[in-house]
């Protein structure tokens, strides 16, 4: 016969507000980012691409030095080279040239008296850039930057030498701050478009191309290459 309704409204309603909480306690638990029962979300939204997360760096000493994940889309090339290789001379048996070794125990020397020598920093960072050792360039240049943060050629070199060893989110993130503080800074511009074309950003990767023609112009250093980029993007 059922229940009278003064009994059976309170009965459903009570059993039906226990049965929400029950579904809604297992979508957070299913959809969290800890302890998630589907798994925590591997990736976040960027432009019109999904880049997966990195890591936060990790602070080491000396100051400016840092670990972080590799995103694995640069371009590692010739890992082998020598510091001063790319000038001439010098191979891995009998090592780099000798001028080029001379600069070097020199750029050193000067680094044990004073670590916080700053043309030593960006020349020793410039010479591994140059030999390809993209991690070791990095890390000069982070201490480059400890010193002088708001070196907008530095922190450029440093986001490319980030790219070329596979931080290619860390490389993004210096070029923001390049922009950030000057929009029309045209090697930053460019850079940018080249990181957002490797990681799939091709909506991104287009306005900065447009971006560094405006500035440049037609004729700009360049330019060239930026249109024939934004006609693969086109592709």
């Amino acid at each position: 016969m059922g229940l009278p309704a003064r009994l059976a409204i309170p009965i459903f309603a009570a059993f039906a507000v226990v049965f929400l909480g029950i579904v809604g306690w297992f979508l957070r638990v299913g959809f969290g980012t800890t302890g998630a029962a589907f798994g925590p979300s591997a990736v976040h939204e960027q432009g019109d691409a999904r880049i997966a997360a990195t890591a936060a760096p990790i602070a080491t000493d000396p100051p400016g030095t840092f670990t972080v994940p590799q995103t694995g889309t640069g371009t590692v090339q010739n890992a082998n080279a020598l510091p001063g290789a790319s000038t001439g001379g010098g191979s891995a048996a009998a090592g780099p040239p000798a001028p080029v070794m001379q600069e070097l125990t020199a750029l050193r020397a000067r680094l044990a008296r004073n670590p916080k020598d700053l043309a030593a920093l960006v020349r020793l960072a410039d010479m591994e850039f140059d030999s390809q050792h993209f991690d070791k360039a990095s890390v000069y240049f982070g201490r480059a930057l400890v010193l002088d943060p708001s070196n907008p050629d530095v922190r450029t070199d440093a986001a490319v030498a980030l790219h070329d060893s596979g931080h290619d989110l860390d490389a993004l993130a210096q070029l923001d701050l390049v922009l950030k503080q000057r929009p029309q800074f045209a090697a930053a511009l460019f850079d940018r478009g080249v990181i957002l074309q490797a990681i799939g950003r091709r909506a991104d990767a287009v306005a900065d191309f447009r971006r560094y023609l405006r500035v440049v112009g037609v004729n700009g250093p360049r330019a060239a290459e930026a249109r024939n980029a934004l006609q693969e993007l086109s592709g």
